[in-house]
């Protein structure tokens, strides 16, 4: 078994065909989680489903961060906290 393939996407919408592709592991944000509660849906529709958190697609975990900081072209946050993840990668 070779080195795991891990895919930084800005964007999750393709995260299907990387997983198709064989990618073990993709990290994304661009959503901010939506940026204001029950925003998150609406934000999720444009990207294939997904808003924020971790995902399994057909065995390629996607994990999606709310980010730390705010999209400039809507300077706030309501019931959606920034984050800063630690992801910790262990061998198998």
């Amino acid at each position: 078994m070779g080195a795991p393939i891990i895919l930084l996407d800005h964007q999750p919408r393709r995260a299907a065909e990387a997983a198709q592709a064989g990618v073990d592991l993709q990290l994304s944000g661009r959503t901010h989680g939506g940026m204001v509660l029950s925003f998150d849906r609406v934000v999720a529709r444009f990207n294939n489903g997904f808003d924020r958190g971790l995902y399994d697609i057909d065995g390629m975990s996607l994990y999606l961060s709310n980010g730390t900081a705010m999209w400039i072209g809507f300077a706030m946050r309501l019931g959606v906290p920034s984050e800063m993840t630690n992801i910790v990668l262990h061998a198998a």
